[in-house]
Formats: structure tokens, sequence, C-alpha cells
């Protein structure tokens, strides 16, 4: 399960901070990116955390957003009180109305 949420956090963090830099060469083309220039940068962004960080943030009202990436029936199964559910298929669609609040941080499981 931690390695499915390092995995997702990464993907989100991907989603949030990733883009084509521009170069200015009067033309405005985009560079290409490598594989492991995007992994280096979305790891340069992610921050992992253990259960007890998330529950300090929910516990101390912090800024945050608490993820759950799983399938609905998982999440109605069992889920951290507050956390907003959108299953990874739906992500990339749905991702700018599930933070609006660029400045929150991100818990993904």
């Amino acid at each position: 399960m931690m390695n499915k949420g390092r995995w997702l956090l990464f993907v989100l963090s991907f989603l949030l901070f990733s883009g084509c830099s521009v170069k200015d060469t009067g033309k405005r083309e985009a560079a290409v990116k490598t594989p492991d220039q995007l992994v280096s940068e979305a790891k340069a962004v992610i921050h992992e955390v253990s259960i007890h960080d998330v529950k300090r943030m929910v516990d101390g009202k912090e800024k945050a957003i608490i993820l759950d990436v799983r399938d609905k029936e998982e999440y109605q199964q069992e889920h951290i009180p507050g956390a907003v559910n959108m299953s990874r298929g739906l992500l990339d669609f749905h991702i700018h109305e599930l933070i609006p609040d660029k400045t929150a941080k991100v818990v993904v499981y």
C-alpha cells in the first residue's frame, strides 16, 4: 500500500507541477523532456509523509487535502474522515476541480 501511495503521490505531483518548458527562440517551441528528467523534477517536489504525519495534519486542521484514489467501493468500506475520493481513472480529468487551491498540501493514498 505504501508503494502504491508513493507512486500515486508522484503521479499527482507530476500532474500538478509538470509541463513543458519553453525556449525563447523567437518561434516559441516546446522543449521535450526525457522521462528521467520528468521523474527527477517530480521527486524534487514530492515529500513522503508517514501516517503519523497525516494524523498530525488532520488533527491540527492543517490546510491539506487527503485524496483517496482507490475505487469507490474500497473508499466506502473505510477511509480517512474528510478524505476526497476520486479514482485514478478519473483523476486526470478532474484534478483541477478537486484541488483548486494550489497552495494546499495534497496527501495521496
